[in-house]
């Protein structure tokens, strides 16, 4: 059985990223460039399942100019991250946020597929 994940008590927005902290004292920074990447929206999630459009999206994300977004709640489930400019489309699950705070891959080796899971 995994260890149940801790929960969000904090999230601090700064200019090019945010420092998150947990009820366990754990806290962590991510960047604004990693969040972008990582979205898991259906136009985003099927670039990162190769290499070359992985690195094509990472790219596109690092020209976009700097912005701290406004964040959301969503239900009490997952976040969600407003930018003037890119892909604000993404509803981020409370554990993907915590597997890049983590440095850990978001989509945990699993590729995008279309349609109902």
């Amino acid at each position: 059985m995994s260890k149940p994940l801790p929960t969000l008590k904090k999230l601090e927005r700064r200019p090019n990223d945010m420092v998150l902290t947990y009820d366990d004292d754990t806290t962590f920074t991510v960047s604004y460039d990693d969040v972008r990447h990582a979205c898991p929206c259906a136009k985003c999630a099927p670039m990162r399942n190769e290499d070359d459009t992985s690195r094509t999206l990472r790219r596109q994300v690092e020209a976009l100019p700097a912005e701290k977004p406004t964040v959301k709640t969503v239900g009490k489930y997952a976040l969600s991250f407003e930018w003037q400019q890119g892909c604000s489309s993404g509803i981020y699950r409370f554990e993907r946020i915590y597997d890049l705070a983590n440095r850990r891959d978001p989509d945990r080796g699993r590729p995008y597929v279309h349609g109902a899971w």
